[in-house]
């Protein structure tokens, strides 16, 4: 995320094939649903209130440990292990929030990080390193490897090129950002919405419910024709994106084709050598010039005639540094979300607060959760 020239290539070439879309949709979703169900399973049906964020956050940790190290920790499980997983995610969190501070504040560099932050660096460090114990212990043991399932797991396609154990430590936890929190934030995000608007989930549940064939699996391709779906999904990320800013550092002396203040908007800018652009993509993805007077507004309906010009819609960011979760996270959220409609007939704001409160870190989270109530089916 951080890295570039060379070091960056490398770490691109490793990461990949961890995204491809066959990875997703023939042997990801068939082990997604189990996640899923336990999800569903946790959420109670008698209308009583409940913050459906911490849920979401445990489905994607499920999720994504299986996805990057070929195993889940299980915090969805009707008994959980241990309690580690509670600690990775404080950790982790903690070190978000750091991170996210000093790159809105850069000035702040300067100063040292506390020692709550060095603290959860260790913790998060020492959770994937004992992963790397497991995966080496696999690869060493030839029944292990028989006995694994033939899939793409970035964790032992890293411990077999590299003794590197730090940089095994390291690619993982560089891509758990969009492979864990994309996915947990972006649910969060869509279901705030939905218990805000009714009249969106009660069209999206009737286009669910009239695909049909319960039998037949939700593959990647199916969720992709659910056009209703990929529209609210669309329209969440537009309002709501997951990250809301983006940094970049000119490599060199260059231009921007425009921008060049209020009293000449379509002049170039002349970016300096080092210089630190930020932009935003709340921002952006709520100009009316783009995306009309209403853009304000949660409408997925705009997607069924719109189609945004390059560049102006980018939840995933754009060109060569596009996230490579992107398949992964969009695979999972509308998957997630086909499964709760079909399990709950309705949903309820219980939140006093109607506009979501934004906290950030790397990422940006909804400060209140998404208190909501649902009915089931």
């Amino acid at each position: 995320m951080c890295s570039d020239g060379v070091f960056w290539e490398h770490s691109w070439a490793l990461i990949k094939p961890t995204f491809a879309r066959t990875q997703i949709a023939d042997l990801h979703l068939s082990t997604f649903d189990r996640h899923v169900r336990r999800l569903v399973g946790l959420i109670p049906v008698d209308g009583s209130t409940i913050d459906i964020q911490p849920l979401f956050a445990r489905l994607a940790l499920d999720s994504s440990t299986e996805f990057l190290f070929g195993e889940s920790v299980g915090c969805l499980a009707p008994v959980t292990v241990s309690a580690e997983y509670q600690d990775f995610l404080n950790a982790y969190n903690c070190g978000q929030m750091v991170v996210g501070k000093r790159f809105q504040l850069p000035h702040w560099n300067a100063l040292p990080c506390d020692r709550r932050f060095w603290r959860s660096c260790e913790v998060a460090h020492a959770f994937v390193e004992r992963y790397i114990a497991r995966g080496l212990d696999k690869l060493i043991d030839p029944l292990s490897r028989k006995s694994t399932p033939e899939r793409f797991v970035l964790l032992h396609e890293l411990l077999r090129q590299t003794k590197d154990l730090k940089d095994v430590r390291n690619q993982p936890m560089n891509i758990f950002l969009p492979a864990h929190e994309a996915t947990g934030v972006a649910l969060t995000n869509v279901f705030f919405q939905l218990a805000r608007h009714s009249r969106v989930y009660t069209k999206l549940r009737k286009e669910i419910n009239a695909a049909g064939h319960d039998d037949e699996p939700w593959t990647f391709e199916r969720l992709k024709g659910a056009r209703y779906l990929q529209h609210t999904i669309s329209e969440t990320f537009r309002l709501n994106p997951t990250i809301w800013t983006t940094i970049r550092i000119a490599l060199g002396d260059t231009l921007l084709p425009m921008g060049g203040g209020s009293e000449m908007p379509k002049a170039p800018v002349y970016v300096r050598q080092g210089d630190v652009i930020t932009f935003s993509l709340y921002a952006l993805h709520r100009r009316k010039d783009l995306f009309g007077q209403d853009a304000d507004s949660f409408r997925p309906e705009r997607w069924e005639t719109f189609r945004p010009s390059p560049w102006s819609y980018m939840p995933f960011s754009g060109g060569p540094r596009m996230r490579p979760g992107q398949n992964l996270v969009l695979a999972e959220v509308a998957y997630t979300i086909v499964k709760m409609l079909q399990t709950f007939k309705g949903i309820q704001n219980r939140d006093p607060v109607f506009e979501i409160v934004e906290v950030y870190k790397l990422n940006t989270d909804s400060k209140n959760g998404a208190k909501v109530a649902f009915t089931k089916s």
